[in-house]
């Protein structure tokens, strides 16, 4: 009988353990997310697109003109400005590479490899090659 008692309170437990989980401050997971997938869109890269530029300076805005997806990584590229003058910057392009459910953005100088001044992409050069040009030989 004690043992039983001891059993049923070590269930009882669980039970609400769980119940604590599921129920704490903590907001579900996204059911489309289960997976960790992510996008590869102007409106899925827009943020880290911004958040990488404002990285490089508070005062840093930058629009997306174009994009490019490969084998789970992106490229970006648009203009880099500030916010005194958002319409007047510099061509600039944003490596991703997709980490489950996030873009992360990549250092170029690791990511392009030893030579990344050339047409092709190198054989250190963790981007995918089809990328190479726009993330690499690009601004």
């Amino acid at each position: 009988m004690r043992r039983a008692h001891h059993v049923a309170a070590a269930a009882a437990a669980a039970a609400g353990l769980t119940a604590c989980a599921a129920g704490g401050t903590e907001p579900a997971a996204s059911t489309t997310m289960v997976g960790g997938m992510t996008e590869c869109t102007t409106e899925a890269l827009a943020g880290p697109a911004t958040a990488a530029a404002q990285s490089m300076g508070p005062d840093n805005v930058y629009t997306v003109d174009d994009l490019s997806c490969s084998e789970g990584w992106a490229v970006t590229a648009g203009l880099l400005a500030s916010t005194d003058n958002p319409d007047m910057g510099a061509p600039t392009s944003f490596v991703f590479e997709q980490q489950g459910q996030f873009w992360v953005v990549q250092d170029k100088a690791k990511v392009c490899g030893t030579s990344p001044t050339t047409t092709t992409a190198p054989a250190d050069a963790t981007i995918p090659p089809a990328l190479f040009l726009s993330g690499c030989a690009a601004g």
